[in-house]
C-alpha cells in the first residue's frame, strides 16, 4: 500500500510540463507499439492517451471496454507500489507502472495495454468461448490480431525500464524544485545530479537488456570526451580489474565499429564481415550483440551496449536485435530528457 497521504504527494503536472510528458509517452508508444496512458493516483488522466497507428482507438476502447480494468489494476484505496498487471477473460493484458517523485510516494502510473502477453489463444477455442458469451467473435478476434504480442520476459524488461525512466525524470524534476533552497545553482552540482540519474537509467537498461535477451552478461560503455575513449560504466559478469582497465579508442574494436556504423551488430560463428572477424578477440564468447547508445537519432553515439553469451547453446537472434532496439530507443528518450529537468535552476 502506498503510505504517504495524497496531500503530501507532488503532482506530476506540477513537476514536468504536460506537453513534454505527452511527447515522452507518445515516444514510448511508438517504440513499444502499445497504447499507453498516464494517470494519477485517483485514476484521472494526466495527458491524452497515446495509441499506436495500427489501432483504431475508438473501436478498441468500445470492443475491449478499455478503462474498466483500472478499478482492479489500480485500486485507489490500496495503490500498487510496484509493477502490476492483470489479464482479462478475453486474454488481454494491462500493466501499471508506478512513477515516483520521492522514494515512497507514487504520483502517477503508466498504464500499458491492451496487449497480448505469451501466446495468443487458439482461434477456434476463442471463437467458441466468446460466442457463448453472446459477443461478436469475429470482430474481437480481428482486434486481438492487431494487438502487440510480447513474451513474458520481453514485456517485463520493458516495464522495468519504463519504471526507471519515469521515476528518474520525476525525481530529478522534484529535486530541481527543492535544490535552490538547499544549494546554490552551479554547473557542477547540476551535472552531478544529472549524472546520478543517468547512471540509474544505464543500470536499468543493462538489467532490462540482459533479462529480455537472456544474455550471460554485458556492459555499457560511455565516451569520455577528455581521453576520447570508451570506458565501461556499468557491467554484469566482469571483474573489477577488467572494468577499470578497459579503454577503447574511437573506432577501435567491435564496439568502435558499431559506433561508426550506428547499427546493432550481431556477432557469432556465422559472421562473415571481415571487419568484424578481425576484431573478434574473445573466443570464449559464442554470441554477442553490440549496439550504439544515442540520446537522439540525429546525434553521435554517446556509448555502446554490449551483450554476450558464453554458452554455445545460447545464440542471439534477429528477434533479440529488434527487442534490444526498442530498449535502446526508450533509454535514448530518457537520456535526452534528463538534462532538461534542471531548467528551473537556470531560470
Amino acid at each position: 500500500m502506498d503510505s504517504p497521504a495524497a496531500e503530501d504527494r507532488p503532482a506530476l503536472p506540477d513537476l514536468i510540463d504536460p506537453r513534454r510528458w505527452q511527447r515522452l509517452q507518445n515516444h514510448f508508444t511508438g517504440v513499444l507499439g502499445v497504447a499507453i496512458r498516464t494517470i494519477g493516483p485517483s485514476r484521472e488522466l494526466l495527458v491524452t492517451p497515446s495509441w499506436p497507428a495500427t489501432l483504431t482507438a475508438d473501436q478498441v476502447i468500445r470492443q475491449l471496454k478499455v478503462g474498466e480494468e483500472l478499478e482492479r489494476l489500480i485500486p485507489v484505496d490500496d495503490l500498487p507500489r510496484g509493477n502490476t498487471s492483470l489479464t482479462t477473460t478475453m486474454g488481454i493484458t494491462y500493466a501499471a507502472v508506478p512513477i515516483r517523485a520521492t522514494a515512497e510516494g507514487v504520483i502517477a502510473y503508466f498504464v500499458v495495454g491492451p496487449m497480448i502477453v505469451g501466446q495468443r489463444e487458439d482461434e477456434l477455442q476463442f471463437r467458441n468461448r466468446i460466442t457463448r458469451q453472446g459477443l461478436d467473435a469475429q470482430a474481437l478476434w480481428n482486434t486481438l490480431l492487431a494487438l502487440k504480442l510480447y513474451t513474458f520476459s520481453g514485456i517485463r524488461s520493458m516495464l522495468n525500464l519504463m519504471e526507471e525512466v519515469g521515476t528518474s525524470l520525476a525525481q530529478l524534476a522534484y529535486q530541481a524544485k527543492q535544490l535552490p533552497a538547499i544549494l546554490p545553482s552551479t554547473s557542477k552540482v547540476d551535472q552531478a545530479v544529472v549524472a546520478y540519474y543517468t547512471d540509474r537509467v544505464l543500470h536499468s537498461l543493462l538489467e532490462a537488456a540482459t533479462l529480455a535477451t537472456r544474455a550471460d552478461g554485458g556492459s555499457v560503455m560511455l565516451y569520455d570526451p577528455k581521453s576520447d575513449t570508451l570506458e565501461i560504466k556499468v557491467a554484469q559478469g566482469l571483474s573489477d580489474a577488467v572494468i577499470a582497465n578497459t579503454r577503447l579508442k574511437r573506432g577501435e574494436g567491435i564496439a568502435g565499429l558499431a559506433a561508426t556504423e550506428r547499427s546493432i551488430l550481431l556477432v557469432d560463428q556465422h559472421t562473415d564481415d571481415p571487419r568484424v572477424q578481425r576484431r573478434m578477440l574473445r573466443p570464449e564468447v559464442s554470441s554477442s550483440l553490440v549496439a550504439p547508445l544515442t540520446r537522439d537519432e540525429s546525434q553521435e553515439p554517446i556509448g555502446i551496449l554490449n551483450l554476450r553469451n558464453t554458452t554455445p547453446q545460447k545464440q542471439f537472434t534477429q528477434e533479440h536485435v529488434e527487442l534490444l532496439r526498442r530498449l535502446l530507443d526508450i533509454a535514448g528518450i530518457a537520456l535526452n530528457s534528463l538534462s532538461f529537468n534542471l531548467s528551473p535552476r537556470s531560470s
